[in-house]
């Protein structure tokens, strides 16, 4: 009978005549409700290797979606919800539902963090504690840090994580009801008659005269059933005790490891002991009882009784706190009890394995033992069913109709009310190497009022600029900014301002806008501001792209002027009809032969060699509304380069890795299929996923017409949905995504990874806020089917977890973009950039092995420390602090081949200054505020408190703005000082001269097109390597040696 309906229904679908070409429907979908009808008894084990397992799996699932919660069950489930509640009610003076997942992650990475610096810096410990009670405020602090009271702490953080994740499958609903917290628990529930054999059974186990046992049940969790590994074998039932408080956590997400080594944790801490960093069992209730403690609810106590695959067990009579898997050969480890015969270090037999993917919850027992008081309890237990709607908005514009805000911002120096001081002149210097730039520019005020006023400038920089350099130079004097802690920076110019002095300050109050205050500028006094950043640039078609605003100035920004920094002056009153002054003079350095120089916005001369040039616009150009913009084609863009550079003054070397694939693959990895992944969870409503539509409609316009599309909305359940009807809905905003409670990822990628596709591999493309529930299947997931899978990531939301996004992007072999609300402008490039990277064979699990020929050398300091996959025609650029190293090698899988590429430079070829490492610290920097340190979350947030006051030193040593720093410059002035100085500016631009061409003589405009014309394109560095594949074999790719050549041929 099923059968005969599988193939009605598929005969069914051939009709659909609204399906578009782009539709691949799943077939899994449209046979679930056909497997929801089946019915007969639950097999107690059953076969993965067979249909019954995935049977039995669903049915558990739809059970848990569509059947009712007895009497015994609800009451089970508000003692526990309320156990929970009330625990973390007695200990936080807010409402839980006021902290959010970040906030538990980054609270778990302060305790982690400090538990590390416990014996070392105890003062280093009392500000992270201050810093974990501000994001989890207590009703009673404790200050008293000691092994015990991490491990509580971190006990808190795992249970308010818990709460506040099923939480979500209620829809935030505060007072849900009883059937909502059970649905939240996603495990199934159901008594066991107490006459039963069943019952029986489980009570056989629990043999203890002081033992009362009032209920037991069966508990079946549908994500353990793929997971659990019974074919390790020796699956014994075994027992585990825990506070009532810890079972919503147990019963949503199972039994987990310990966070932390048992070293750290106070004596009391009992999922970690004798044998380790493990989960611990054991065959006698008189052991349990140790570990239990009565309900505060009922007086009742809870334990667990699992199936244990141990496998293996290895014996042992000596503790090991130190065991974090098992010894080899072994899949577990008993700790023997000791008796008269036997010498033994355990009291009990303690049965410890390492995995949780050995475990399988069976049954909760709920009991008393003598001496126990019972207390009233009546849960209210009630039945309502909620339906909520997306609603999708009535936005119509797509991504690309948005326009830059600050395109309709007046640019310019203005004072506090926020009227435009004239910008007499703009002279930039700019100095590109490669892929990078280093910008100054020299920006000339003068304050035409009788009195002084204090001025804010904003302006907008590429989101990769790093500002390193802020000077001013007032009346003759010269003013040189300090990168200084925030609070410092700021207090320090509040007290100069008081005292009558000039000041300046400049903060990064956005990764691309930043602010200098210009504090008490004397009437008539001509001011000249001196800023300098650094910046990677872009390639575009196979050439690399520079340009500069439109102004060359800052653009208004409302909120940075709304900011009070000084209040006894008088704003700015008078014209502003001034014309600017524009100079821009530039020198340009490549790896390769530069083949072209087109500057599409001005007029330009020039001078070049193979690999040089020097460039200058010509007088009379003006900054137009088009900024200036800078084409630079190269002979061998796609050539793989290494950069070395000495610091100048300190024993200090900065390097820089260029990569721009263009793989040569075969058929066999190339993607004709996408799916589109939509988050339809309850932390979704509202304008997150009005976002996730907007994004999808343009992917849906971006994506080829040949490529084969589903979409598939998920969140508790997924569905597939006609590309048709999505396509609808998404443009007449129809209310057709159901919030569907938590966001459970694994589904559809457990169902996606039972269907691979015949040819080539398949693209997932995820809209989502990343707050993932069971994340550590869905990585395992994405890893185990990396041969034919790839997911990239569109991180939605203010609130998401970016973490998570690249962390499931990395595992993916695919790529992260996140879709800020604020920059809504900038969505159709990234859209852009998901799906050509999509339409590209990618290398994935790449890595750098830098070369160090100094045994004693310190350890590498890499940017970005964890690299994403790396795609044809897109750029990665690696960064390092790394001593005595002249060769790396660049490691990946590409299509299930092993790649490995050797680039390389010699001592002769080493640069000398600071460029590079300024540029070094940013993405340094960058890595730390927006990258991914460690696949775990609350590790991520360690290594963040750990490399704080690091990052602060970075950015005052090299001078770049981070989100602890800021520019600070004080002018101190005296009364009987002449105020009538004169700043030479020829001067100042003579010193900053970027002319490395001196004996050539210019090329104006005609010349250097009709040199263009003729000039042929030599090869040049042909001991270079590519990507092209030299040698072969089913599981290494070799490359040629690259050698980073820069000598000049004059």
């Amino acid at each position: 009978m099923f059968v005969t309906n599988l193939i009605l229904l598929m005969s069914k679908t051939s009709t659909v005549g609204e399906m578009s070409t782009k539709d691949c429907i799943l077939v899994e979908t449209w046979i679930h409700p056909y497997i929801y009808t089946l019915t007969g008894s639950l097999c107690e084990h059953s076969n993965r290797k067979n249909g019954t397992f995935y049977i039995f799996k669903l049915l558990l699932e739809e059970k848990l979606n569509s059947g009712s919660v007895s009497q015994e069950v609800g009451r089970l489930v508000e003692l526990l919800w309320t156990e929970a509640l009330g625990c973390i009610g007695n200990i936080l003076s807010v409402p839980i539902n006021k902290l959010s997942l970040s906030d538990v992650s980054r609270a778990e990475g302060l305790l982690l963090q400090a538990q590390k610096n416990l014996k070392e810096n105890p003062l280093q410990v009392s500000s992270l504690l201050m810093e974990f009670n501000s994001l989890l405020p207590h009703r009673n602090p404790e200050n008293d840090a000691t092994a015990k009271f991490f491990s509580k702490k971190l006990d808190l953080c795992q249970l308010i994580r818990d709460v506040l994740t099923v939480s979500e499958m209620t829809l935030r609903n505060p007072s849900p009801s009883c059937v909502g917290k059970y649905r939240a628990l996603r495990c199934n529930v159901e008594t066991v008659p107490p006459g039963s054999s069943e019952f029986h059974n489980v009570t056989s186990l629990l043999q203890d005269r002081k033992l009362q046992i009032q209920q037991v049940f069966r508990v079946n969790r549908p994500v353990e059933l793929p997971t659990f590994q019974a074919e390790i074998g020796n699956v014994k039932s075994l027992l585990h005790s825990s506070s009532p408080s810890n079972f919503v956590g147990i019963l949503s997400r199972g039994l987990l490891l310990p966070r932390a080594a048992v070293e750290h944790h106070g004596i009391q801490r009992t999922d970690v002991g004798n044998l380790g960093s493990g989960i611990y069992f054991t065959d006698a209730v008189s052991t349990c009882l140790k570990y239990s403690n009565p309900s505060e609810t009922d007086g009742s106590r809870l334990l667990l009784v699992c199936d244990v695959a141990l496998g293996r067990c290895s014996n042992v009579y000596k503790r090991d706190v130190t065991l974090t898997r098992a010894p080899e050969g072994h899949s577990s480890v008993h700790g023997v009890r000791g008796g008269r015969s036997t010498p033994s270090e355990f009291e009990d037999d303690e049965y410890v394995v390492y995995s949780p993917d050995q475990v399988k919850l069976k049954y909760v027992v709920q009991f008393s033992i003598e001496g126990d008081q019972p207390k009233d309890f009546n849960g209210l237990i009630y039945s309502l069913s909620v339906v909520v709607f997306a609603d999708l908005g009535s936005e119509v514009d797509g991504v690309e109709d948005v326009k830059n805000p600050l395109d309709d911002v007046t640019a310019g120096l203005l004072d506090s009310s926020g009227q435009q001081l004239p910008l007499q002149a703009v002279h930039v210097k700019c100095k590109l190497m490669d892929l990078l730039s280093q910008v100054i520019i020299f920006q000339k005020y003068t304050n035409q009022s009788s009195v002084p006023i204090e001025a804010k400038y904003v302006f907008p920089l590429d989101d990769s600029a790093a500002v390193c350099g802020f000077e001013a130079f007032i009346n003759g004097k010269h003013v040189v900014g300090q990168v200084k802690e925030k609070e410092t920076a700021r207090k320090e110019y509040k007290q100069a301002i008081a005292k009558g002095h000039g000041a300046y300050l400049m903060d990064q109050d956005a990764p691309d806008v930043f602010t200098i205050s210009v504090g008490n500028l004397p009437p008539g006094a001509t001011v000249l501001i001196k800023v300098t950043f650094v910046s990677e640039l872009i390639v575009r078609d196979e050439a690399v792209l520079f340009s500069l605003p439109g102004s060359v100035a800052p653009w208004q920004e409302s909120a940075a002027l709304n900011q009070t920094t000084q209040v006894s002056k008088r704003g700015y009153e008078g014209s502003f009809s001034c014309c600017r002054e524009f100079t821009l003079d530039m020198s340009i350095e490549m790896p390769y032969e530069i083949t072209s120089l087109q500057c599409i916005t001005h007029q330009v001369k020039t001078k070049r060699t193979d690999c040089k040039a020097v460039l200058s616009v010509l007088p009379g150009e003006l900054m137009g509304s088009d900024g200036f913009q800078l084409s630079i084609g190269l002979s061998k863009v796609h050539m793989p380069r290494m950069w070395v550079e000495n610091h100048p003054d300190k024993d200090s070397q900065a390097c820089m890795l260029v990569f721009y694939p263009d793989f040569k693959v075969g058929s066999r990895s190339s993607a004709n299929e996408v799916v589109l992944l939509l988050d339809t969870s309850e932390s979704m409503k509202g304008e997150s996923v009005c976002s996730a539509r907007r994004i999808a409609l343009q992917v849906l316009k971006n994506l080829d017409h040949n490529v084969r599309v589903n979409v598939i909305l998920f969140g508790t359940e997924f569905s597939v949905r006609s590309l048709y009807h999505v396509k609808s809905a998404l443009i007449s905003h129809e209310s057709c995504f159901l919030i569907n409670q938590i966001t459970e990822l694994w589904r559809p990628l457990r169902a996606l990874s039972l269907l691979p596709p015949s040819v080539g591999v398949r693209n997932l493309l995820l809209l989502s806020d990343g707050h993932i529930q069971n994340s550590d299947v869905s990585l395992k997931l994405l890893r185990d089917n990396g041969q034919h899978s790839r997911l990239f990531t569109c991180g939605l939301s203010s609130t998401a977890n970016r973490h998570m996004l690249r962390a499931l992007a990395q595992a993916g072999g695919g790529a992260y973009e996140f879709f800020d609300a604020k920059t809504k402008h900038t969505w159709a490039e990234k859209v852009s950039r998901q799906v050509k990277r999509m339409a590209s064979p990618g290398c994935s699990s790449a890595s750098v092995k830098w070369q160090q020929f100094n045994p004693t050398a310190p350890p590498p300091v890499q940017a970005p420390k964890q690299l994403h996959a790396l795609f044809n025609d897109c750029h990665t650029l690696v960064y390092g602090f790394v001593p005595h190293c002249t060769e790396a090698t660049l490691l990946g899988n590409l299509g299930g081949l092993r790649l490995q590429t050797m680039v390389s430079t010699s001592e002769l070829q080493k640069t000398r200054g600071t460029f590079l490492h300024k540029l070094t610290a940013r993405a340094v920097i960058r890595d730390y505020e927006d990258g991914l340190l460690d696949a775990s979350e609350a590790e991520h947030e360690s290594q963040k408190a750990e490399l704080k006051s690091f990052i602060i030193e970075l950015s005052r040593e090299f001078s770049i703005l981070s989100q602890f720093t800021s520019f600070v410059a004080i002018e101190e002035r005296d009364s009987d000082q002449s105020e009538d100085g004169v700043t030479d500016i020829p001067k100042l631009l003579a010193d900053e001269d970027v002319d490395f061409l001196p004996y050539m003589d210019w090329t104006s405009p005609q010349d250097d097109q009709e040199s263009d014309e003729v000039r042929p394109m030599m090869p040049f560095m042909s001991g270079l390597c590519s990507y092209d594949m030299m040698v072969c074999s089913p599981t290494l790719i070799v490359f040629n040696q690259a050698s980073n050549q820069t000598h000049e041929q004059h």
